[in-house]
């Protein structure tokens, strides 16, 4: 199997090298790397985004799961398995955000190929429960989410610079000349989430999503995450757990539910529904999109807040 899995993708790579067409995926693995820049692969689009805007013309860095793919259900194609082979770098946010990291990874991996876990160390906050804030250290799985907290994805930010001098040290200080940058750009959106959260009435800054995505997002800026139909996508919630969540949303007088766009809205409009609140239906969170509202990073923060205060205030 081991060696099906390998040879499965070198097949691809023949058959567009013979001229019998493939879709423009299949073609952009079967390239290989491109000449003189660090081939760089990130788990998600949004972990790319952060490694783009630290590697720029210098590296030439591939999400696995690209745009508009839920990083917790995606499952590699062929041409991401040949992409982590070529690999001279791989990032992953890890605390069980991609669940099918572990299994891939060994099928590819090189044991002189930094793998570095984005997350490590940084996520505090526990990912199954009620919708209060809790911490890791109390039981349960780690909350992946980490970067949606700006302040938090600074670290992502420092450990993609420090791995890339580390692997290409002669362009070390144009990576931290473009780090520096970012990290400035990352402390002004800071700013501006705290700013616009602020116009938020205060017994009005409480929140029920879709899944349980938020917290450090919440905990940051001083939302409250008081509930969420799933705790991770693909896990149906119960009957009884949708109606103690419909009680709480009319109990405390919750503004509005969030829907994330990756995700099939029906559960969270019949929520809404029922609780008689409105439902905002497009927050982002693991993925970018191939275009406009949030094809980077800081534009998805950017939508998101603007969705979030204008559903709150």
């Amino acid at each position: 199997m081991r060696q099906v899995r390998i040879l499965v993708p070198l097949a691809l790579a023949l058959v567009c090298t013979l001229g019998q067409g493939c879709p423009p995926a299949m073609a952009e693995a079967a390239a290989g790397p491109a000449p003189g820049k660090l081939s760089v692969v990130a788990s998600t689009s949004v972990l790319a985004d952060l490694v783009r805007q630290v590697g720029g013309e210098a590296v030439a860095v591939r999400p696995l799961a690209p745009a508009g793919a839920d990083p917790h259900t995606f499952q590699p194609s062929p041409e991401s398995m040949r992409a982590l082979a070529q690999a001279g770098v791989i990032f992953y946010n890890g605390s069980g955000l991609e669940e099918w990291w572990g299994k891939t990874v060994r099928v590819v991996s090189k044991g002189n190929v930094p793998i570095v876990e984005l997350s490590k160390g940084l996520a505090t906050l526990q990912a199954a429960g009620d919708g209060q804030d809790r911490t890791h250290a109390s039981g349960g799985e780690p909350d992946p989410h980490v970067w949606l907290d700006p302040v938090l994805a600074k670290t992502y930010v420092e450990r993609i610079r420090d791995t890339l001098a580390k692997a290409d040290p002669l362009k070390a200080s144009a990576y931290a000349d473009a780090a520096k940058r970012f990290l400035q750009a990352l402390d002004e959106l800071d700013g501006w989430i705290r700013a616009e959260i602020a116009t938020i009435p205060p017994a009005r800054r409480k929140m029920v999503t879709f899944h349980n995505a938020f917290q450090y997002f919440a905990k940051r800026y001083g939302l409250a995450v008081r509930g969420y139909l799933v705790a991770s996508p693909g896990k149906e919630p119960s009957a009884k757990a949708l109606a103690e969540l419909t009680r709480r949303v009319k109990q405390e007088q919750i503004p509005a539910i969030f829907a994330e766009a990756d995700f099939n809205p029906k559960l969270v409009e019949a929520l809404a529904r029922d609780a008689g609140v409105k439902v905002v239906t497009t927050l982002y969170d693991g993925s970018l999109t191939s275009g406009p509202p949030a094809d980077t990073y800081v534009t998805l923060m950017r939508h998101n807040v603007r969705q979030i205060v204008n559903a709150l205030r």
